[in-house]
């Protein structure tokens, strides 16, 4: 059991949620897209919408030294755009860029992680009946509300997203009491 747990432990801290991209800019504001090659040219392929609709085509990339630079000024759609180039010896290559309505990056990750963490360690410290697993469930369920109180929901933190949280720190106060209690009970 406590290899189980050591396991389950160690897998939370080891995954990370890292994403190489241009960046996130604010909703109708232009983006500059640069890259830095030895190279004669570089033109735009296609820069495409987050519904896949390609929006340019065939662009030349602006030379100042070995920095190449396209400004992209269509930006009225929230979402993950995807454009790639090419240079002139037909190296290929693809990027993407996020919008969003704030010019923050979404933060909808490290909740919906911890949410799915705690489930399944609430599911199997049922199964095993096991007070500490469903105890530490309980602690990542406030976790949880506790980020959505502060941040909030994708850069969202009303009222809504407040009450959401203070469910979810309730159930997890009532998770880790319950189990709390069922441990010391063992001992």
């Amino acid at each position: 059991m406590k290899k189980l747990m050591l396991i389950l432990i160690l897998s939370v801290l080891m995954i990370s949620f890292t994403s190489a991209f241009l960046g996130t800019i604010k909703e109708n504001e232009c983006v500059n897209i640069k890259t830095i090659l030895n190279t004669t040219s570089v033109n735009i392929s296609s820069i495409s919408y987050p519904n896949s609709t390609i929006i340019i085509t065939e662009q030349p990339m602006t030379k100042v030294g070995h920095t190449f630079n396209y400004s992209f000024c269509n930006t009225n759609t929230i979402g993950i755009y995807i454009y790639d180039y090419y240079d002139s010896e037909g190296n290929v290559y693809v990027n993407d860029f996020e919008i969003t309505s704030t010019g923050k990056s979404s933060n909808n990750k490290i909740p919906i992680y911890l949410l799915i963490s705690g489930l399944v360690l609430l599911i199997l410290g049922y199964l095993f009946e096991s007070p500490p697993i469903g105890f530490f469930s309980g602690i990542l369920f406030i976790l949880v509300g506790t980020f959505l109180m502060i941040y909030g929901f994708e850069n969202i933190t009303d009222l809504y997203t407040r009450g959401f949280a203070l469910v979810i720190i309730g159930f997890g106060m009532t998770i880790s009491f319950l189990a709390g209690y069922s441990w010391l009970d063992e001992y």
